[in-house]
Parts: structure tokens; C-alpha cells; sequence
């Protein structure tokens, strides 16, 4: 820690760094969004509340970020593919329980590793531990991060910064407009808690799957559901805070990992007694599931299945949306929408409660520009579930490799507007295009 302090309301705080480009969370936003800014020629640093990098899909142990991907998907590529490749190098990647698909589910806990090699090759200083709390600003430019760790209170400062708190924890507080929900205060998305089993017996599992091959289709989304229905064709309730089925990955010889098991329709990832609750009913919801598991999932493989962990925390689907000069639309996606300002391209996908579009085809959307830039605040870009976009949009938006295409904009675009002296907004947006495909990125 240098000896260089800053002034916060009246109290002098010490100053951690200073850097180029300060990427704030280190999910899949984060990662992408500090390999862009080092790419491009920035001292980038990291910093993440947790004690590794990946976000959802470490701390919450969703292991499928492509899932979706069909033959003839367009894919964006970018820090996406170089991920794919280093975990496949790993033997750390394996193909995904749906079918049709080619697309891959990672092993977690490998992820760790790997993303801690992958920002140490392009040299980015990271910090973990460490929570971004409140931007540092002077007037209205975003001028750093106040920190909280076990380092105490510190400033990290830095010429642009990027929100990649999923969040838009550090939008919000900087004074940008946000929405969140819906227009007639419907409840946020729900959220989930995976868990991994042992002593599972993979096999007769994997046939109860292709007994009834919908149960593998990603549009359909029937996914595991025998063991539930059983207990409900005996006489029990379905369970309250569960989708009473579930998708799985394998991990042989004996272990799964779940997803949607558990489903909290009450949780809200911007409030800390909410979150405290959640982690609390879904736990309890999990052994719930597991003995539900023990009396009726014999025939399925589940009947002598054990808890081996939890995921570290509750997966949030929905939160905070930036306000910005153009909000993306739900529309606009389906209707594979071009734009000038493109920083990047989506394959036509969707995943919410009450819709589904998988990739079939190699039809795209492109993604602006305009949607990772707040209004009313300087040199802070955001990326993540947080762009701007209607919430029709968000089945599309919250997703782990969108959020990495517009974390990787969100770095080159900070990068370039240094070496251009000018706000992150006004950056040239030809030149992050450029950029961007130098980087791997299909921009158009």
C-alpha cells in the first residue's frame, strides 16, 4: 500500500493502487472485461469479493455457459473461445446433458485455476477478497473504488472504471439511473441454489434421462423430473421453493452437479437480509430434495445420493438494469437487430420462465455500444446482467456469454479512451470495432 491518500466524507483513506482500468467483480462480465482492457494496452486491475474469479459459474457452480449452442450457432468468440480452448486443454470441459448440442459444461473448480492462469498471462493485477463498495468520484467522473477487505477500508484509483458487480452496485451509487423489475413491481426472477450429490449411480440415472428423450431437449426444458413426480403420484405436495426437477451434469464415477432443484421467487440480490434468507430456505429446500431423492429415487440412481457441498452462494438471475441512451429490447433480439455502434454479435437465444429460443439456426443479433454506457456519470462503463435493456430482454442479457461480450467491449473501449484522451462515452467506436476483432471478437 503506498502512502498517497484520498478524502471521503471528511475521513482520509489510504490508497491501495493506482491503474489504467479498475474492472469491479470477477464473474464472466469481470474476466472478459479485464483480458479486453490488458489486450488492448491497459494496466488493468481486478477485484473480486470472493476468493477466485468466474462468478456464477464458480462461487455459483453453474457449470454450462453455452448450453444453448446447437451446429449452426454463431458464436461470438472473443475471451469466450480462448476460455473454451484452455479448459478443453484441461480435460476440464465435457459435453453438455442436452440434447441436441454442442455445447459444454466446466468443471467448476478447474474454472478457478484456469481464469487465475488466464488474467496472469496478460499480466492483469488481481485482488480478491476485496469488495468494491462505492465509486470515488470527483464532481461527476468516476475517479476509482472505495474498497472494504481485511486490509481495512482503501481506495483503489483509476482513469476508467467498469461495473461488473452484476449489480450495477457501482452505477447506481454513482448516481446513474437504473430500473429494476417490472413496471407493476412484479417480483425479481428467481433465484437458485446448486449443490452437488456423491454416491450417485450415474448409469441408472443417465437412462432414466434417455428414457424419455424430452427430458434432454433444451426447448422443451423437461430436464430430470421422475423422482418428483413419483412423490407427488404418492400423495406428497410438490415442493414449495423447487421447479420439482432439475438439470444435471454428471461427474463420474459417482457425483452430480444440480441446477433448479431449488428456485426462490422472493430474492433480491441488491438486499443483504434478503440474500441472508435465501441461502437459508434454499439449503433447507436442498435436504428437502435430497430426501425426497432417498425415498423415491431408487429406481433412478438417487436412492443412496449424499450432499457433498453447496454452491458458496444463491444464483441471481435479475437486479438492477442501467438507464441509457438506448435500451436493448427483447424484440429487437428476436429480430436479430443490427446497429452502427455494434460492439459485438449474440446468437438469437433466450431463457426465462415464460419463454425459450435456442439457436437452431445461425441467426444473430448484434449488440450496441450505447448499452454498457450510463448516463449522467464519466469515464465508468458498465457490463452484465446490468446494460441497458428493456426487461423482455433479460432472458437474453443475464446470460454468462453475453455478459462476457460486453464485458470484453467494456475493457477495450476504457483501454482506447485513455490512449484518446477522452470520456469512455466519447471513445471512438470504430476504433473499439477494430479492436475488438483484433481481440478474436465477430463485432459484425
Amino acid at each position: 500500500m503506498n502512502e498517497k491518500t484520498v478524502l471521503d466524507c471528511a475521513h482520509e483513506i489510504p490508497v491501495l493502487m493506482e491503474c489504467d482500468v479498475l474492472v469491479v467483480g470477477g464473474g464472466p462480465a469481470g474476466i472478459a472485461a479485464a483480458v479486453g482492457a490488458a489486450k488492448a494496452g491497459a494496466d488493468t486491475v481486478i477485484v473480486e469479493q470472493y476468493g477466485c474469479l468466474g462468478g456464477n459459474i464458480t462461487v455459483g457452480a453453474v457449470e454450462p455457459p453455452s448450453w444453448y449452442r446447437q451446429e449452426k450457432t454463431t458464436m461470438p468468440g472473443g475471451v469466450i473461445a480462448e476460455i473454451e480452448k484452455r479448459m478443453l486443454a484441461l480435460d476440464a470441459a465435457a459435453q453438455t446433458s442436452f440434447r441436441p448440442s454442442i455445447g459444454y459444461a466446466y468443471d467448476t473448480e478447474v474454472y478457478k485455476y484456469m481464469a487465475d492462469q488466464l488474467i496472469k498471462d496478460y499480466h492483469i493485477t488481481p485482488i480478491y477478497h476485496c469488495l468494491g463498495t462505492i465509486p470515488y468520484m470527483e464532481g461527476n467522473t468516476v475517479c476509482g473504488v472505495i474498497t472494504e477487505s481485511k486490509s481495512g477500508r482503501t481506495a483503489i484509483l483509476a482513469k476508467r472504471v467498469i461495473d461488473c458487480t452484476g449489480d450495477g452496485d457501482i452505477m447506481a451509487r454513482a448516481g446513474a439511473p437504473y430500473e429494476k423489475g417490472g413496471k407493476n413491481s412484479e417480483k425479481l426472477f428467481a433465484g437458485t441454489l446448486k449443490f452437488f450429490l456423491t454416491n450417485v449411480d450415474i448409469p441408472k440415472l443417465e437412462a432414466a434421462m434417455d428414457e424419455d428423450p424430452m427430458s434432454r431437449d433444451p426447448y422443451v426444458h423437461k430436464l430430470f423430473y421422475k423422482t418428483f413426480q413419483k412423490a407427488v403420484d404418492a400423495g406428497e405436495k410438490p415442493l414449495e421453493n423447487s421447479l420439482n426437477r432439475m438439470f444435471y451434469t454428471p461427474m463420474p464415477p459417482s457425483d452430480i452437479n444440480v441446477n433448479l432443484a431449488t428456485w426462490d421467487r422472493d430474492v433480491d440480490g441488491t438486499d443483504v437480509l434478503s440474500l441472508t434468507r435465501s441461502e437459508i430456505k434454499l439449503r433447507k429446500e436442498v435436504m428437502k430434495v435430497i430426501d425426497r431423492f432417498h425415498r423415491y429415487g431408487k429406481e433412478e440412481g438417487l436412492g443412496e445420493a449424499k450432499l457433498r457441498n453447496f454452491a458458496m452462494t444463491v444464483g441471481i438471475r435479475e437486479t438492477r438494469r442501467m438507464v441509457s441512451e438506448h435500451m436493448i429490447t427483447g424484440r429487437e433480439i428476436l429480430d436479430g437487430e443490427r446497429f452502427e455502434d455494434t460492439v459485438g454479435i449474440f446468437p438469437i437465444y433466450m431463457d426465462g420462465e415464460n419463454v425459450k429460443k435456442i439457436p437452431y439456426t445461425d441467426e444473430y443479433f448484434q449488440v450496441p455500444f450505447r448499452i454498457i454506457v450510463p448516463r449522467k456519470v464519466e469515464n465508468l462503463l458498465c457490463a452484465g446482467r446490468c446494460v441497458a435493456c428493456t426487461r423482455d430482454a433479460v432472458p437474453t442479457t443475464r446470460q454468462m456469454d453475453f455478459c462476457m461480450v460486453t464485458g470484453q467491449a467494456a475493457g477495450a473501449a476504457s483501454a482506447l479512451s485513455i490512449q484518446q484522451d477522452t470520456n469512455s462515452r466519447d471513445v471512438s467506436v470504430s476504433s473499439v470495432q477494430q479492436e475488438l476483432e483484433r481481440q478474436g471478437v465477430r463485432v459484425f
